[in-house]
């Protein structure tokens, strides 16, 4: 094999996925010493194949061990691969973020305490990002993980041990119905308004905005308390071209347990479901916790450390964030 400047390590928490390759594959300098950043981007660029063939096999590949101190030296890593940005404010994403230097922004803001079940990243509109970067400049010390689950093993699993349900989402998709007030709401992370979200001003700048955006979405504007935003029916499998697989592609679990308050306090005006079938009809909620527990079942789990940057197959892996109870700062970046 030929001399690289990092080498594949084993890890705790590893797991065999796509016949056998591990998730997420680490790479750590090759003889223990410390690389610096510049080392780094000048090795990405010459073997950045070599990186892209393990990311094809294990769907998620740690750099570890090397001298990523900042925000600044992230973005320089992220650069030396040469892909296109893809998350830009107003971009469609649902997280709240915000820009630090760059290419790179927070991961997503809620609360510490607060558990993000599995997704991929911004699977909801047409155009979601093939990859994407974390990197952790601050390693939690009391939870803060960030869980990565092989999108297929979903699949599969269900097509065991709930095929009918399968076949149900393969058939008729998904729909999702967002709701967003016209203000922030100040006591919950993820209800900002509308307005925040998408980066616009009035309704016609929002509609305008959906609509160049692409695929089958809506508004249904609710007056006096904001909007719902409609998506779909759109799939809820995406066939993976690199790998020959299907994919557990959508937003269904995080999206159905969900809670938004502002809904309880006006159930009379906007009667709200987060998720259903393409067809209009309610998911099984039997079904649901039963995706929930393969997830659980199936996910890889492990510790930051500072200067960890993974990149990640946003087709082939989802991620999830556990709760934490001490200082973490985890960064993004998102590609097509």
């Amino acid at each position: 094999m030929a001399d690289h400047l990092l080498q594949e390590v084993e890890m705790h928490g590893q797991k065999p996925v796509n016949g056998g390759a591990p998730l997420p594959q680490v790479l750590a300098p090759a003889d223990g010493r410390e690389v610096t950043v510049d080392e780094l981007v000048d090795w990405i660029k010459r073997d950045k194949s070599w990186i892209e063939e393990h990311l094809l096999h294990s769907g998620a590949v740690l750099i570890r061990g090397c001298d990523v101190k900042d925000a600044k030296d992230f973005n320089t890593v992220v650069e030396a691969f040469g892909y296109e940005e893809r998350l830009r404010p107003g971009g469609g994403g649902l997280a709240p973020r915000t820009q630090v230097i760059g290419r790179i922004y927070t991961a997503n803001e809620a609360p510490p305490h607060v558990y993000i079940p599995f997704h991929h990243e911004m699977a909801q509109p047409p155009t979601a990002p093939s990859k994407l970067f974390f990197f952790c400049e601050l390693a939690p010390t009391k939870g803060g993980e960030t869980p990565l689950l092989w999108s297929n093993s979903v699949v599969r699993r269900l097509q065991q041990e709930c095929p009918d349900f399968l076949q149900q989402l393969d058939e008729k998709g998904l729909i999702y119905q967002l709701y967003f007030g016209d203000e922030d709401l100040s006591e919950s992370y993820i209800q900002r308004s509308w307005k925040t979200l998408y980066k616009v001003n009035d309704r016609k700048e929002l509609e305008d905005k959906l609509a160049k955006m692409g695929g089958d979405s809506r508004v249904e504007w609710i007056e006096g308390h904001g909007v719902k935003t409609i998506y779909g029916p759109l799939p809820a499998l995406k066939w993976d071209e690199q790998r020959q697989q299907n994919v557990f592609f959508n937003y269904m679990v995080m999206k159905y347990f969900t809670e938004y308050p502002v809904l309880e306090c006006d159930k009379e005006v906007a009667a709200f479901d987060n998720v259903m079938f393409g067809d209009g009809s309610p998911l099984p909620r039997e079904q649901v916790l039963d995706c929930q527990r393969i997830m659980a079942e199936e996910m890889v789990e492990f510790k930051w450390e500072r200067g960890d940057v993974i990149l990640i197959d946003n087709v082939a892996v989802q991620h999830s964030k556990n709760p934490c109870f001490s200082p973490r700062r985890i960064l993004a970046s998102l590609v097509v």
